[in-house]
């Protein structure tokens, strides 16, 4: 881990880094101790590591030596060697480079060893090139150790021959030193198991490198087979047989040749073992193998000798199974020699096997989820049973008060084991007998025999009862115990929850009639009777919706229904009927206060305000008066920005206006209202921050919804631009995507394909040579990328960009279906999440659907596999790894048939991974798969949703007063209940219904509007006679209500056109309103442009209101819960006896105003008119006027275009932003719109940058123009300024002003003066501060007396530019802002009330990342870091004694969460850093135990691992009067703190983001704030002033340690030009401000004099870096390397930033790259085309935060490791020229002295 680096002397030189996909590394290092080189140092790097000296090294490509001081952690990179001398303490490196042959033809021999695994090149290549760190050379020759290893090894002593030949190889790199290397490790013993190990592990990579290096055939030969032994020792035999076949291939020996033939023997491929699965109906035989087979494509019935060819055989992954055979029977089978392995290998020779299928074990279960069994007098249990003549039986009882609780437990409905009976008949249940049954027995088949319950009930009460049934005399198991809940009833239940309460429906299972008179009861989940209710004669009762709603142990659990001696019930816990499938659609049912939201626009630039219009409503769209709301704007990062309340709404309605700063975060933000900020927000709407430009032009896509495989179908693109004319001659580039479609509109839930072969993505571009017509118009010949779809539905995604002359795209998608050329087969679970309970019934519904997406018969099989999965454990270089082995074991099987309706199957399952698999029986392969899991975590048991029954409605919408009529048509006599519903029930009825069509009239009510659900559910009676269970299906159709006077008429009048630089008057008119109601109206006029970037849709509140919504009732029912008692043969009982029972830089603004404007709340006049005027400025487009309306019973909202437009259209495009010296064009596209033609005269004029060229001209025909360029020349940074003045033909003037922002985007460096001003001195403050900074670039602080010691106004700028923003950060920011105010206020950072002002807004910020226990994450709402919780809470605790608003409940919080870290802090023997800072913390707050502050001072004083942390206990102590202890502590800490500031042993990383410079700064602070006398202040004040780049954590705490020495900061006797200065001695100066110099004279004693000077350097650092390289690099979209010099306008290109830490580091880092101002980002949050998913090529690291903004690219960026990471962006060349190309750079945010940069340089782009 590098520490941190104290000096740097000089810049190292450009940095290189090496592809890591090179098997052979291109340098490699050879290692001297106690040596030291002499030589050309590149740099002096003090306070690091070996590791990352040599890192250093290795990243520099002019580095060839190095030395290291272990001594001082010193290192000295070198371009070479001049002289060797001894040195005690020294490790000198070289780098030696490899040989050019071995590099050339490494690529080609690494492919030959394909066999080796993932990380084994890796291996080797790390191997070679630190071989040299292992064994060190000593300057020795290496042939004087080719002779010492040989010598050793003729003697025996293999391990020091190993070690002298390790130090021959590294400057060597021979072939035949790694072979003998390898045979070395594999061959020397070693005692110590350790290094024995370590070895051990070298022998692989070893040979992997000889072979790599090997010179001939014969040393090819040699190596391998020494790999092949290391392969084998490695448990890795397979492995061994291909390096020992290579072997050959590159020279036969005999020898190897037999070592071969054995080696396949054992390791070979080859049979492992047997299987029988026996258990199943449909048995199978199977050989398992070493190896996975062929999946397709091989008939292995070919290798396979069958005693019957009716028998089958087929491949799935390592087995070979054989189907048909037979139970009770032995098979004998011969699989031939050359059978085929997926690798390619054989068997070698024929394996007999003989096979015997035993007969199926014993087993009962009873089938599917159903516990309600219909009333009949010989009502029984089906119970299936194979092998088995006896059954034995118990039978237990659930009394009433257990029925929750059997739920609760998890008990009902699923199985009860053995281990759970006695808990079962001990808590829940009451025993009522046992006994035995005799059930039928055929060998090997499944039985179905009917257990009848009448008589074992007899006498019984009613209720819930469980049936146990298992072989008698098995306990094993393989035997597990079968389990049937059940209730005998007569009645049955459905249920419909909605807001109006819980509405009950009883009737009778056996003739579907109301049952009048039952007692129904609402039981909640403490086993407590809500309310009860008796059905009238329509057997319905209902519950008030205040007994619906409670929580917890209040929660409704059940309904119960007793009637005439009967009683069902009905569990309330699971989930409702999923109508997805059947029109149910739309946003969520009306809650109580339904909030409707918008926004003005989609997309905002930083610095923009966000208008937000939000009316409240009840359910009855009736307006919320006088509730308060909140919006809360969050960033992208999740972290609260702002909050606005809202208490005066106007009829319902409040309007927010949310700024957003410029130095804002880019991406996605979200606006949340609150009624009750503690509760989830009412509405959310999310909007995008970016730094975007407006379209210019509008394209449209065209393409047919429906697709097939091997079309070409056409896409039509329109391009017109927003003005109105076409867009005409521009290029039309795009891709197309086919991927797997998520799922099948019209068979929802269905999945088709096999889950094991997913569908991978195909992505094709359109092709070259698409341009629009003259009318805007081209027809692109639409490739679909050629697949096979594997009987799966696929999905065409079409991305379009036409582009416009500026050279930036416009972008478009489309979308469209793709079928196969034939059928497929699909698969639909009935349990949710892939996932169900143990001894469950996993229930499917598979369907056939033909290429017309219409249902089609076929056959089919299907199979159920549980798939185990093994682990096999293998170790390569001493480190453990695994790979997975997979087996399947069938354990069900059958055939299905599905056509007009779904086929059903249904599989019990218990714990385990189980896959389905149906495929077609005939005609080519077809499959469909899924799997899916038992036993895991389960959720709530899934609903039986009822058949499809077929309703519709004579018309799609209704006035009140209206009669609809409900066409139903039933397959079956029943009784229809017809329910109208929206979030409630609105009416029933029953209406008795026969087979076929029926028509039933309903009156339409006010009752349903704005629209309702009309259910039917056909309940078809039980036939005991005709042994047909009870049935039902369920249809539901949506009927659209017109709102009526609810609806408001809104109309924008605006003038169709209109011009540019003119006022555009607007006026909505409103009708419709209620008597004595106003109406108000919020107004958007946004261009057009800007609204199709987010694809942007005008404010809808009808839509919102009035629109189809799903359905609020929640329905469920008994009937899909039946058990078939009338299947299966009677059964007899026999009786036993009776028992007891989540970088804050400014982009440059745009270069022309945008058009975006807003108005409202505006009350509608007397004539019902609102108005606004909008003043447009020189714009050429469409302008959307938007409006929404609204009154206190009505809502409204309309739209209408403007064309703004001159009658010649001047388009003038200029880079976004260019940089000094930078030489670029003024595009001017110039077009007729309207009006005479002829000639047009253009004239320009500019301030702060250069026009060559100032005149131009052209002609305009009709609807025709011209394009011309005047140069550009950029000068000094600042605001450029352009007006373009156009004469038309008829002489009018259309004047266009632009800006252009010239800026250095390099990185700034800053740079501090100290001064001593004598008595009777003087000082200029003047712009030479700036000298060696770029002009306008510059920013200087000086202070003089004490504040200049600590540089405080330089510390206090430093914050102020800090340019991110995490919670440390900002708490570092705002802490010094408590004390510094007026310093703050006479640099002109704040004044005192903005101060106030900053203060809290960081507050608010550091609120928004409190976690719900008190405490606070660094980026987000999470907890875990108690010192940032201290430090945090801290501030709070300051900022609240110096009068600041800090929210009590917040404060409280912290203070709770930091008292209950400190009651249960581990005991420690080292560290207690963040405990420290809680107890002074707490301590402060008189919250801290007295009684633990002296513990810890006298049993832990020496355990606290930091300075700062024994101060701070100290402090602690302190605040209670303990002032012996407190200066013991300091005492302590002021020790160790002096020992370690003279000690030249470096700190590596802390979690409590400090350095010794920041302890000395706090224990200064704490020492004179606690009045301690025990610190040497004068040498803490000594470290602390040292200056130097400063982290947030330093700068903070040397502030406050300034402010703690500091009383009178105007006391330094300096006059200030001649006058006594009027507040603290500190000014600051800005370049681009032309200011008049300061003269400083000194009256008083000598004084101290700092300037710190921020500004971008005129000459660019060299690329280097202190503890990182960082490289950029640029490659084509395909992944070629590319160079951005040269390029075209409308090149794309993927930025590679790679980063590479010198040695292992652990930083929080943020990666800036500045662009060249011809580039332009293709923002993946505007552009598809920015999305780089889909480039296979290049793997990335996933940043923290990243931003995308018009100037640069930021990351922040996590890494604790010592490997490189990447970072990778799209850019597109935009504007021709010369462009200066800023340095990239990454930095430590904590330790800023360790940051890396690369170099800067210039890049030309042509057109």
């Amino acid at each position: 881990m590098i520490r941190s680096i104290l000096i740097v002397l000089l810049s190292i030189l450009p940095v290189h880094v090496t592809a890591q996909t090179d098997p052979v590394p291109d340098r490699r290092v050879a290692i001297s101790r106690n040596v030291d080189f002499f030589g050309a140092d590149l740099a002096s790097i003090f306070d690091t590591t070996l590791d990352a000296c040599q890192a250093a090294c290795f990243a520099n490509p002019e580095c060839t030596a190095f030395t290291y001081n272990q001594r001082n952690g010193s290192c000295f990179p070198k371009a070479g060697v001049s002289e060797v001398t001894f040195y005690d303490g020294a490790v000198s490196g070289r780098l030696y480079e490899t040989e050019p042959a071995v590099l050339s033809g490494a690529g080609e021999k690494a492919a030959r060893l394909e066999f080796l695994r993932e990380g084994d090149l890796a291996a080797a290549r790390e191997l070679g090139r630190t071989l040299g760190r292992l064994h060190s050379t000593d300057e020795t020759d290496p042939g004087q150790y080719v002779a010492l290893a040989e010598m050793r090894r003729q003697e025996g002593a293999l391990y020091d021959a190993l070690r002298f030949t390790g130090a021959a190889l590294a400057p060597t790199d021979a072939a035949d030193l790694w072979i003998d290397y390898a045979d070395l490790a594999l061959a020397a013993p070693i005692g110590d198991a350790d290094e024995r190990r370590r070895v051990r592990a070298r022998a692989l990579p070893a040979a992997v490198n000889g072979y790599l290096r090997a010179e001939s055939a014969a040393q090819e030969h040699t190596v391998l087979a020494v790999m092949a032994e290391a392969l084998e020792q490695d448990g890795r035999g397979r492995q061994m047989i291909d390096a020992l076949r290579l072997a050959q291939e590159a020279q036969f020996r005999r020898d190897t040749e037999l070592r071969l033939e054995e080696a396949i023997g054992r390791h070979g491929f080859r049979v492992t073992g047997t299987d029988a699965e026996s258990d199943s109906a449909m048995p199978r035989i199977c050989a398992e193998f070493s190896e996975v087979l062929v999946q397709a494509g091989v008939d292995y019935g070919t290798y396979v000798q069958l005693p019957d060819q009716s028998l089958t055989v087929e491949a799935e992954g390592a087995q070979l199974c054989i189907d048909g055979v037979a139970h009770g029977e032995r098979y004998r089978v011969v699989l031939r020699e050359g059978l085929p392995a997926g690798s390619g290998e054989v068997l070698i020779r024929p394996v007999e096997l003989t096979m015997y299928v035993r007969d199926r074990s014993p087993g009962v279960r009873f089938e599917g989820r159903g516990y309600v069994l219909p009333r009949t007098p010989d009502a029984g249990l089906p119970l299936t049973s194979v092998n088995v003549g006896e059954v034995g039986l118990a039978l237990y009882r659930v009394p009433d008060r257990n029925l929750v609780r059997t739920m609760q437990e998890g008990f009902f409905p699923g199985p009860v084991y053995d281990w759970q009976e006695g808990y079962v008949a001990d808590q829940l249940g009451l025993p009522l007998w046992e006994g035995t049954a005799e059930v039928r027995q055929e060998l090997n088949r499944d039985v179905t025999t009917r257990l009848p319950m009448a008589d074992a009930l007899e006498g019984e009460a009613p209720g819930l009862f469980l049936l146990q049934a298992r072989v008698p005399g098995r306990d094993d198991e393989q035997a597990a115990v079968a389990t049937q809940w059940f209730v005998l009833t007569d009645l049955g239940l459905a249920t419909m929850a909605g807001t109006d309460g819980l509405t009950v429906s009883v009737r009778a299972l056996g003739d579907a009639g109301a049952a009048e008179g039952a007692a129904v009861s609402l039981v909640s989940e403490g086993n407590a009777v809500l309310g009860e209710a008796v059905t009238g004669e329509d057997g319905i009762a209902r519950f008030d919706a205040g007994l619906t709603r409670g929580t917890g142990a209040a929660a409704p659990a059940l309904v119960l229904a007793e009637r005439d001696g009967d009683m069902a019930f009905l569990s309330l816990r699971g989930p409702a009927f999923d109508l997805s499938d059947r029109g149910v659609e739309g946003r969520a049912p009306s809650p109580p206060i339904d909030v409707f939201v918008a926004t003005d626009r989609g997309a905002y630039r930083a610095g923009e305000t966000i208008h937000v219009t939000a009316l409240m409503r009840d359910p009855g769209t009736v307006a919320v008066e006088g509730v308060p709301l909140t919006a809360i704007l969050t960033r992208p990062d999740g972290v609260e920005y702002s909050r606005h309340v809202s208490v005066d709404d106007v009829a319902g309605g409040h309007v927010f206006a949310l700024p957003v700063a410029p130095s804002a975060p880019r991406g996605v933000w979200s606006v949340a209202l609150h009624a009750d900020v503690d509760d989830a927000p009412l509405a959310q709407q999310s909007v995008l921050v970016e730094d975007f430009l407006p379209e210019r032009i509008d394209v449209e896509l065209t393409l047919a919804e429906t697709l097939r495989l091997g079309d070409v179908p056409p896409l039509e693109v329109r391009a017109d631009y927003l003005f109105g004319a076409p867009a005409a001659g521009l290029d039309v580039e795009g891709e197309v995507v086919l991927r797997s479609a998520a799922a099948l509109e019209g068979f929802p839930g269905y999945r088709f394909g096999r889950h094991d072969q997913p569908f991978s993505a195909r992505a094709q571009g359109l092709g070259d040579g698409w341009v629009t017509d003259a009318s805007g118009a081209v027809t692109v010949d639409l490739p679909i990328p050629e697949a096979d779809a594997g009987g799966r539905p696929l999905s065409l995604q079409v991305i379009a960009r036409v582009q416009e002359l500026s050279g930036r795209p416009v972008e478009r998608r489309a979308e469209a279906q793709v079928l196969p050329d034939g059928p497929m087969l699909g698969i639909r679970p009935a349990f949710g999440e892939d996932v169900l309970g143990e001894g469950a019934t996993a229930e499917f519904s598979v369907l056939a659907l033909g290429p017309d997406l219409e249902p089609v018969e076929m056959r089919a099989e299907w199979t159920v596999n549980r798939v185990t999965t093994e682990y096999q454990w293998y170790s390569v270089n001493g480190a453990w790894n695994w790979e997975p082995v997979t087996r399947r074991e069938r354990i069900a099987a059958g055939e299905i048939a599905p056509g007009a309706a779904p086929a059903q199957i249904a599989v019990p399952v218990d714990w385990g991974q189980y896959e389905l698999i149906v495929e077609r029986l005939g005609g080519e392969y077809l499959a469909a798969s899924t799997e899916f899991h038992a036993g895991w975590y389960a959720p709530a048991d899934s609903s039986d949703t009822p058949d499809t029954l077929e309703v519709s409605l004579d018309a799609e919408s209704y006035a009140v007063g209206d009669t609809a009529e409900l066409r139903v048509v039933p397959r079956y006599d029943g009784t229809a209940l017809v329910s109208v519903m929206s979030d409630r029930v609105i009416s029933m009825q029953a209406v008795e219904v026969s087979e076929g069509e029926s028509i039933i009239p309903l009156e339409v009510t006010g009752e349903w509007a704005p629209g309702a659900y009309v259910t039917v559910s056909v309940i078809r009676p039980m036939d005991a006679e005709q042994e047909r269970n009870p049935a039902r299906a369920l249809g539901l159709v949506h009927a659209a209500v017109d709102p009526g006077d609810k609806r408001l008429s809104v109309a924008v009048e605006a003038p169709d056109t209109a011009m540019p630089r003119e006022p555009l008057e607007v006026a909505v008119a409103v009708k419709g309103a209620a008597p004595g109601e106003t109406a108000h109206v919020t107004l958007a006029a946004v261009d057009a442009g800007i609204l199709n970037l987010t694809g942007y849709e005008s404010p809808d509140p009808s839509g919102h209101y009035f629109g189809q919504r799903r359905l609020g009732v929640e329905m469920r029912d008994v009937y899909g819960r039946l058990l078939d008692g009338m299947t299966g043969e009677i059964g007899q009982l026999r009786f036993g006896g009776d028992g007891g029972m989540a970088r804050r830089m400014q982009s440059p603004p745009p270069t022309e105003e945008l058009v975006a404007y807003f108005e409202g709340p505006v009350t509608v006049g007397a004539d019902g008119r609102a108005r606004a005027v909008f003043d447009m400025p020189s714009f050429n487009g469409t302008v959307k006027v938007m409006a929404v309306a609204w009154t206190r019973s009505g809502v409204g909202q309309a739209e209408a275009e403007v064309l703004v437009r001159d009658p010649v259209v001047v388009n003038v495009t200029v880079p976004r932003f260019m940089a000094p010296g930078d030489e670029s064009r003024m595009l001017i596209e110039v077009t007729h719109a309207y009006g005479p033609t002829g000639a047009v005269e253009l004239r320009a004029e500019a301030q702060g940058i250069e026009l060559p060229v100032q005149e131009a001209s052209g002609e305009v025909g009709e609807r025709t123009g011209f394009v011309t360029r005047l140069p550009l020349r950029a000068g000094a940074a600042g605001l450029a300024e352009i007006t373009l003045t156009a004469v038309t033909p008829d002489g009018r003037e259309l004047r266009k002003d632009l800006s252009v922002p010239v800026e250095m985007n390099d990185p700034e460096v800053a740079r501090t003066s100290r001064f001593t001003l004598a008595s009777g001195g003087t000082f200029t403050f003047d712009d030479d501060a700036f000298a060696g900074f770029r002009d306008g670039t510059g920013t200087a602080t000086l202070s003089v007396g004490p504040l200049a010691r600590f540089d405080a106004p330089g510390l206090l700028a430093m914050l102020d530019r800090y340019p991110y923003g995490c919670t440390e950060q900002v708490t570092s920011q705002a802490l010094p802002l408590l004390y510094f105010d007026q310093v703050a206020s006479a640099m002109g950072l704040a004044e005192a009330e903005e101060t106030r002002e900053r203060i809290a807004g960081a507050i608010g910020a550091i609120l928004a990342n409190q976690a719900r226990n008190g405490a606070f994450g660094l980026w987000g709402a999470y907890s875990g870091d108690l010192w940032l919780d201290a430090y945090v809470t801290d501030f709070l605790s300051k900022a609240k004694a110096r009068g600041h608003d800090v929210p009590e409940v917040a404060f409280g919080m912290a203070l709770d969460n930091l008292r209950n870290r400190v009651n249960y802090y581990p005991d420690f023997d080292q560290g207690g850093a963040d405990l420290a800072y809680a107890l002074l913390v707490l301590a402060r707050e008189g919250a801290a135990a007295i009684g633990d502050l002296r513990y810890y001072a006298d049993e832990k004083a020496e355990a606290f691992g930091t300075p700062l942390a024994k101060a701070q206990l100290g402090a602690a102590l302190a605040q209670y009067g303990e002032q012996r202890r407190a200066d013991a502590m300091f005492a302590r800490a002021s020790a160790e703190l002096t020992e370690r500031l003279a000690s030249e042993e470096t700190m590596g990383w802390r979690e409590d983001y400090g350095t010794d410079r920041r302890d000395a700064a706090a224990v200064l602070t704490l020492a004179v704030e606690a009045g301690s006398a025990a610190v040497d202040t004068g040498r803490l004040t000594d470290a602390v002033a040292q200056g130097g780049r400063a982290s947030t954590q330093e700068a903070a705490w040397t502030l406050m340690a300034a402010h703690a020495l500091i009383d009178d900061l105007r006391d330094t006797g300096v006059s200030v030009d001649g006058a006594a200065p009027e507040g603290p001695l500190v000014f600051l100066r800005e370049d681009s401000v032309a200011a008049a110099p300061v003269r400083f004279g000194n009256t008083g004693a000598e004084t101290e004099l700092t300037v710190t000077a921020f500004g971008v350097p005129e000459v660019p650092p060299e690329a280097g870096g202190n503890g990182y390289a960082i490289d950029r690099s640029w490659f084509t979209m395909e992944g070629e390397p590319a160079n951005p010099d040269g390029v075209a306008v409308g090149t794309r290109l993927v930025t590679v930033l790679t980063v590479t830490p010198f040695g292992r580091q652990e930083a929080r880092l943020m990666v800036d790259d500045p662009l060249p101002a011809g580039f332009e980002i293709d923002n993946p949050n505007l552009l598809r085309s920015g999305d780089m998913s889909g480039l296979d090529w290049l793997e990335t690291v996933e940043p923290q935060t990243a931003e995308f903004r018009q100037e640069r690219f930021l990351a922040a960026v996590d890494h604790l490791s010592d490997a490189p990471f990447r970072l990778a962006y799209v850019v597109r060349a935009v504007s021709p020229g010369a462009f200066h190309l800023p340095a990239a750079s990454v930095e430590d945010m904590y330790r800023p002295e360790m940051r890396a940069n690369t170099a800067a340089g210039r890049v030309t782009i042509v057109e």
